[in-house]
């Protein structure tokens, strides 16, 4: 039976005027969904981590000093595996102190810049119409010592990356308004800035950048703290030779 349609269906395929269902591809054909954003964000692995929990950047800031972090790493998810313990250690290197804001006007811009960050701020991005980031950063906390192959135990078997290293400086938040034409001042502490009819609000901030012109070849400054970008290499494990299936024999 099912021979006898396989050419009827194919005849009837070519009939005139028989329509051919064809399956609609919104947006292009491309994938409009958070988990696709995600996972475009996922290749790029120098992520900020302004929009990072508190709690997960002290997490971060005591895990420094215990060795080498490993992560997980999804594109708007990172989480610290804890139970992966890799030798090394992390020394701070100074830097000329930089500023640099980025600028976020729609989805595609938030999930590319901050992914992070974008499924928590992309409600206040619709309703501000913009989101800005002012960092100044002074100088990274550097992978150094060999780390091997120490991430092959089962205990670091979810962790796919390892955070090389990790500027550190202070940031803010904004929405609202243009940042390229001067990041103003505060007023009264209301959380507002600008000049003119531009106003915006601060969303967040950390850190204070007049402290980071403090910084030393030492230490960076005390309010000069806040983590804002992690650099992550992956983790590239070779498969053990015992977990390799033998071909199956050939039968003539």
């Amino acid at each position: 039976m099912l021979r006898a349609l396989i050419p009827l269906t194919l005849a009837c395929a070519g009939c005139a005027g028989a329509p051919v269902a064809q399956r609609a591809m919104p947006n292009g054909g491309l994938d409009p969904t958070p988990l696709a954003k995600c996972a475009v964000a996922a290749s790029h692995e120098q992520p900020l981590v302004t929009e990072w929990p508190p709690s997960y950047k002290a997490r971060l800031e005591a895990m420094l000093h215990l060795g080498a972090v490993a992560v997980e790493y999804s594109g708007c998810d990172l989480r610290i595996v804890d139970t992966c313990k890799i030798p090394g250690s992390y020394a701070w290197k100074k830097t000329t102190t930089s500023t640099e804001t980025t600028d976020i006007r729609d989805e595609d811009e938030l999930y590319a810049k901050l992914p992070l960050g974008a499924i928590a701020l992309s409600g206040q991005l619709r309703t501000s119409g913009s989101l800005h980031v002012q960092t100044t950063v002074s100088g990274q906390m550097q992978l150094v010592g060999t780390v091997g192959d120490a991430t092959s135990g089962a205990e670091c078997a979810e962790a796919t990356h390892l955070v090389t290293a990790l500027s550190i400086g202070a940031f803010k938040l904004m929405a609202g308004g243009e940042v390229s034409g001067g990041a103003g001042a505060d007023l009264h502490g209301i959380g507002l800035s600008g000049s003119g009819s531009e106003k915006k609000t601060i969303l967040r901030s950390a850190g204070d950048p007049a402290s980071c012109e403090r910084s030393t070849n030492d230490e960076p400054g005390a309010e000069c703290r806040s983590p804002i970008q992690i650099f992550l290499t992956p983790i590239r494990r070779s498969i053990p030779l015992h977990v390799l299936s033998p071909l199956p024999d050939e039968k003539n």
